[in-house]
């Protein structure tokens, strides 16, 4: 299934170093939502990892070298009738278990060395009225300690999934930037 690509992507992302009408705009690839307070959007073509890019990026403050971000994956061809919270189950069994979700050995080689633990049970949630499912995890990047979570839905054949990634200490302003972006987020 496509969704172990965007299982790499979510982990290899993610370690990638709501607002009025008059907030500036990120137009995606089928949604639009509005940067965060003490946010930019970034060019994602900056961001090249092996042949994926994220289809947005919104970046904050730096810590150590280390820019919070909000980042927005898209998969084009998701199966017919694959909801959200199938959706969330697999990429999750990607992050859980690379080894058995089918990754290439480097690939899930990759996705274990940045040691996703403490993944919370999915919980639903919402983008822009349709279902989606969020969790939270810890990651490691260079010896650091990242704290992600993630918001996935399912739209017009497409998923996405919408990502936070922060050092802990900053996580309470990072989750408002996300919830922000969730907030003013507009499918189209």
């Amino acid at each position: 299934m496509a969704t172990r690509r965007l299982g790499v992507l979510l982990v290899v992302l993610a370690l990638a170093g709501c607002g009025g009408e008059d907030r500036e705009q990120v137009e995606g690839t089928g949604y639009v939502y509005a940067v965060p307070d003490g946010w930019e959007e970034q060019d994602s073509d900056d961001l090249d990892v092996g042949a994926f890019r994220p289809d947005s990026l919104v970046v904050g403050d730096t810590e150590d070298g280390f820019a919070a971000n909000v980042n927005v994956l898209r998969e084009p061809r998701v199966p017919r009738g694959v909801t959200a919270a199938r959706y969330a189950q697999v990429s999750l069994a990607g992050l859980r278990d690379p080894a058995a979700a089918g990754y290439p050995p480097e690939v899930a080689e990759m996705i274990e060395s940045v040691n996703p633990r403490g993944i919370t049970e999915p919980r639903d949630a919402e983008l822009d009225g349709e279902q989606a499912v969020e969790w939270e995890y810890m990651s490691t990047q260079d010896g650091r300690d990242l704290r992600v979570r993630q918001v996935a839905a399912v739209t017009g054949g497409a998923g996405y999934i919408v990502t936070l990634t922060v050092p802990p200490d900053g996580f309470e302003e990072g989750s408002e930037a996300l919830d922000e972006v969730v907030g003013s987020w507009s499918w189209e």
